[in-house]
């Protein structure tokens, strides 16, 4: 689920959500319905192809594994790179970060400044050239609606929240994936149509170059369209937000949390003014179970994309080589194992092919509100997981340098790892005790037998086999492990509701610091399983007001020490990335963070 993470020890942090990497296939498909944007509406019109709104260079196809499921990105289910990925170019922003885990600005969108160090102080510029792709300006009031969403503000029993003031169970109104950076900010102010907001915070915040309008895991969604369904304008939107009128910010929230940003297969694609781009391209049609289509947008006016059409085809990794080797796809992005990389060398000369390390990892989350709420149980459970035989016999075949993974905090191939993981604890439970288990499940009280659902998103043969050798080790220590699979379209809304006893899936990072909170606070949006811990909240409460983020390694430290003491999580591995492209290509780069490979596909072109 989006928004993101995996730290930068070194660089500086930023984004406020990881998101559930598309480590599954997109499964099988259903009927096949599509709805293309019409030239009146949000979509950017019929007008695309023209010379303003791209290279007129044909079209580029992109193999993507898993389907995308809701428009708006920011929610806490539609947080997940099956989104991210078709939405990189739609919603742009003041910020995002490359393949290689940096913050950068967006200067086509607009710029931003700190102007003060006490009390840190932000003013944000939008281009005055900046449209949604309907013609509607891009302005404060979709900058207002942004805040509104993800600052944790409105909590549905109609109070609000001041800065740094976090409710102990939270219910925010507005359902935002992440509420970090922006919970500890006063609430900006503004007038319809101004282009400029000023963002000032209480207390420092160590990812404020990312905090909101980021294309990193914060976009902006466009405040007409939700003030139109809340039946007023964005002025009326603007003086519900300084005003705090729930009854009003509840319709919107209402729209913002759901309505048709939750896409629909049966429904096909939302009416194109629902659904306006604030990038390159925009969202031209969807074939449900078959593939998206992005066209160039008009009105975008910033740097022209290089190609005109963009095909998003929902395509299984298993056959993605044989799909670009044929020609039905010109960009791929499929886990490498021997016969990829061996099919991909047979291909030659005909594409080109690139690996990297990525900012993402397979780990285990145990929930506390559900079957392990006894610390007993957990500690069984942690005992009889084979985590080094899972990366042994799973992982090792298809990647030889594959080693477990002993940081949840820091990838094992970052700066700071070795001391992380040397003082993390969770070497400690790398091969089972099975002795130890049992010791612990007979004085958790628990009868034998006890049911766990394990789910994980499915097709993934891999990780059945996970909770295959899970349910070998564990069933004998007293548990019934279940194997849960999941469409990744449910796994999201699952996962967010917490009704699993195990979660089995990927969490895709950005390389940045200020992401990591969502997911371990006891009131982070993002800690789907209930874990609680004061000294983690108290190490991440630091982590994110670093404003020196060379010192965050102690703090992180900690964070992965209360989690394996606590047996809350555990990892297992990184993955590997590659990206092949055809040799005519040009512009296609492998992305290590959550964006993936469509970071960039403004660039894309073919020679």
């Amino acid at each position: 689920m989006r928004r993101t993470r995996a730290v930068a020890i070194t660089a500086l942090a930023a984004a406020t959500a990881l998101v559930v990497a598309a480590c599954g296939s997109s499964g099988s498909s259903t009927t096949t319905t599509s709805a293309t944007s019409s030239a009146a509406g949000g979509g950017g019109g019929g007008a695309s192809g023209s010379a303003a709104a791209g290279g007129g260079n044909g079209t580029i196809t992109f193999a993507a594994e898993q389907e995308w499921y809701a428009y708006n990105p920011d929610t806490t289910s539609g947080n997940a790179t099956a989104n991210q990925v078709p939405l990189n170019q739609v919603l742009r922003g003041f910020s995002y970060v490359d393949n290689k885990g940096n913050l950068q600005r967006d200067t086509d969108f607009g710029t931003f400044e700190k102007t003060s160090d006490s009390p840190l102080t932000v003013k944000y510029t939008f281009n005055d050239k900046a449209v949604w792709s309907d013609g509607t300006p891009i302005d404060c009031a979709d900058f207002l609606l942004g805040w509104a969403a993800s600052s944790g503000h409105y909590n549905k029993d109609g109070t609000v929240n001041q800065p740094n003031q976090v409710p102990a169970n939270p219910t925010y109104l507005f359902d935002a994936a992440s509420t970090t950076g922006l919970n500890q900010t006063q609430k900006p102010t503004c007038n319809d149509g101004d282009k400029s907001v000023t963002l000032t915070y209480a207390t420092p915040f160590v990812d404020w170059q990312a905090a909101i309008a980021t294309s990193a895991g914060a976009s902006l969604m466009p405040a007409h369209v939700v003030a139109k369904a809340a039946g007023i304008d964005n002025a009326g939107l603007i003086k519900a937000i300084e005003t705090d009128d729930f009854a009003t910010l509840t319709k919107a929230a209402d729209f913002w949390n759901g309505g048709p940003w939750v896409l629909d297969k049966a429904k096909g694609l939302p009416d194109a003014s629902l659904i306006p781009s604030s990038g390159p391209y925009y969202v031209a049609a969807w074939d449900p179970g078959q593939s998206v289509t992005l066209k160039a947008n008009p009105k975008w006016w910033g740097t022209p994309a290089k190609t005109d059409t963009v095909v998003l085809r929902f395509i299984d990794q298993s056959q993605q080589v044989s799909a670009l080797a044929s020609g039905e796809v010109d960009i791929i992005e499929p886990q490498p194992n021997p016969d990829t990389n061996a099919a991909l060398a047979a291909l030659g000369n005909s594409v080109n092919t690139q690996f990297g390390s990525q900012f993402t990892y397979e780990h285990m989350d145990l929930s506390v509100k559900n079957g392990f709420a006894n610390e007993k149980l957990r500690e069984a459970l942690f005992k009889c997981a084979p985590r080094q035989q899972i990366v042994d016999n799973l992982i090792v075949p298809s990647n030889p340098d594959a080693k477990l993974l002993n940081s949840l905090m820091v990838m094992d191939f970052q700066q700071g790892y070795d001391q992380i993981a040397a003082a993390s604890g969770f070497e400690n439970y790398a091969t089972v005790d099975i002795d130890g288990a049992k010791a612990a499940y007979q004085a958790s009280g628990e009868a034998p037998g006890k049911t766990i659902r394990v789910i994980h998103i499915d097709p993934n043969p891999r990780r059945t086999n996970e909770v295959a050798l899970l349910k070998a080790s564990c069933d004998p220590v007293g548990f019934n492990i279940q194997d849960v699979p999941l469409s990744s379209d449910k796994f999201g809304p699952t996962l967010s509701a917490g009704d699993y006893d195990i979660a089995l899936f990927a969490w895709a990072g950005s390389g940045l610091l200020g992401s990591i909170a969502p997911q371990y606070l006891s009131t982070g949006e993002q800690n789907y399983s209930g874990w609680n811990d004061p000294q983690m909240d108290q190490a991440l409460n630091g982590l994110n007001t670093l404003t020196d983020p060379s010192q965050a390694l102690p703090l992180l430290t900690t964070v992965d020490q209360r989690l394996a003491a606590n047996y809350y999580s555990f990892p297992i591995f990184t993955f590997p990335g590659v990206q092949a492209a055809k040799a005519d290509i040009t512009g296609s780069e492998l992305n290590a963070g959550q964006t993936q490979g469509t970071w960039n596909m403004q660039d894309w072109a073919r020679s």
